[in-house]
């Protein structure tokens, strides 16, 4: 078990996980003091600015208020948010990738892993151990990107719902409906659980490029072959199966379940980035004809259910991928899980 008492089968903390994290420690390149201290420095305004778009959508629902002026009152900021944050999780899943993709070719290069095959440690072990000290290892930069993401969100939903008030002025009156404050909350944390398992994928497909490469460049770009390829399959027949399970139940194809539901495909082909945009804005907007409604738009459970079971596909994804990566060690030389000599000993 690890210090966060997970799964040791699948979150193991033996010593290739320690190994792996000490070598990539140590390795690390320190950036010269004005580069750490100028990115600190943009990192921490844009986590505040993150926190103030979160918690000013959340008063806004609590009190009923029209949240637009806060969108106003920064100008160009929650654009630039928004873009960061992007950059950030492309450039956090590129390291991810890099890191694990080095895990096992370093020790085919350094001719470390004969050695390392001769002492009897299966591939399982091999495999989760390096996969789970690079996740160990990005943690705390996905968790600052989690945070980013729930700011990123709601200036996007504030942002479109701001437009369309500005366009829709001209027609009709017209009225907020917010989304619902345990709406706001449980989004942002479907948020975070999407940006922690592309960590956990990112990683997976990284050490499955490395266990069938014997260069580390190469690797790297496998890597994001793995991803891509995973991705897009994934989300093509996650959408095929959602498309078919819902006409059974006979939904239309324009209802909001159903595209609900069409948002778990989208998350995997875009690695859970804009994930829960849809279920915090734009917000809704209603004629005053129609004033008798709450300013408070209702629970919407599909986007909910939705979020956690595209969460669960991440999960056997990653494990479809660690899997793979064993299959790929095991040709490599390495002891199989199954092996009936590691069974006797």
């Amino acid at each position: 078990m690890t210090s966060f008492q997970l799964p040791s089968m699948i979150f193991p903390e033996t010593a290739i996980t320690r190994a792996e994290r000490t070598y990539q420690q140590r390795s690390a390149k320190k950036p010269r003091a004005w580069r750490r201290w100028l990115t600190r420095t943009i990192t921490g305004l844009l986590i505040t600015l993150a926190l103030i778009e979160f918690v000013g959508l959340l008063v806004a629902s609590l009190t009923q208020r029209d949240p637009t002026p806060l969108v106003n009152s920064f100008g160009p900021l929650p654009t630039l948010l928004i873009i960061l944050t992007l950059s950030y999780h492309l450039s956090l899943m590129f390291q991810t990738i890099s890191i694990s993709a080095h895990s096992i070719t370093r020790e085919k290069e350094a001719q470390t892993w004969e050695m390392l095959v001769l002492t009897g440690i299966d591939a399982r072990q091999i495999v989760r151990g390096k996969w789970w000290a690079t996740v160990q290892r990005q943690l705390l930069p996905y968790a600052v990107l989690a945070v980013l993401r729930a700011g990123m969100v709601v200036a996007i939903g504030i942002a479109l719902s701001s437009i369309f008030s500005y366009y829709s002025y001209q027609s009709y009156a017209n009225q907020f409906r917010l989304p619902h404050p345990v709406t706001v909350i449980l989004s942002s944390l479907i948020g975070a659980g999407y940006i922690f398992a592309n960590l956990g994928l990112s990683a997976a497909c990284g050490v499955m490029a490395s266990a069938s490469s014997r260069r580390s460049s190469l690797a790297t770009l496998r890597g994001f072959g793995v991803q891509i390829v995973v991705s897009v399959f994934s989300s093509l027949m996650s959408l095929w199966l959602i498309s078919r399970f819902l006409d059974l139940l006979r939904l239309p194809g324009s209802s909001a379940t159903y595209m609900a539901f069409t948002g778990i495909a989208m998350s995997l082909a875009d690695n859970g980035i804009m994930e829960g945009t849809s279920s915090i804005g734009p917000f809704i907007y209603t004629s005053y004809e129609q004033a008798a409604l709450s300013a408070i738009k209702p629970i919407d459970v599909a986007p909910i259910v939705a979020g956690i079971l595209g969460i669960a596909v991440y999960g056997l994804l990653i494990l479809f991928v660690l899997r793979q990566a064993e299959n790929d060690s095991v040709r490599a030389s390495a002891t199989s899980f199954n092996s009936p000599n590691l069974k006797s000993s």
